[in-house]
C-alpha cells in the first residue's frame, strides 16, 4: 500500500466540494496529540480555518495541489 505524504507548511489543499484553495501556515498539536493544520485561504489571507492533518490526508475530502513553490 503507497504511503500518504506527510502534510505540511507551505502545502496547498483544494476542499472536493469547492474551488477554494487553502495553504497550511504552520502545523500544531492539540492538548490531546492531535496535528492540526492553522490554514490561510489563497488569495484572502484574511480567511483562516484550522483542519486536522487526518482529514487534509483523506482524499474524499481533500486535493493536495502542486508545489505551491515550483515556477508557474
Amino acid at each position: 500500500m503507497a504511503r500518504r505524504r506527510e502534510v505540511a507548511a507551505g502545502q496547498r489543499y483544494q476542499p472536493t466540494d469547492s474551488s477554494a484553495v487553502w495553504e497550511v501556515r504552520e502545523l500544531v498539536k492539540d492538548a490531546e496529540g492531535i496535528v492540526h493544520a492553522r490554514m490561510a485561504r489563497v488569495g484572502d489571507a484574511t480567511a483562516l480555518k484550522m483542519i486536522s492533518a487526518s482529514a487534509l490526508k483523506d482524499a474524499r475530502l481533500y486535493k493536495l495541489l502542486p508545489n505551491a513553490e515550483e515556477p508557474v
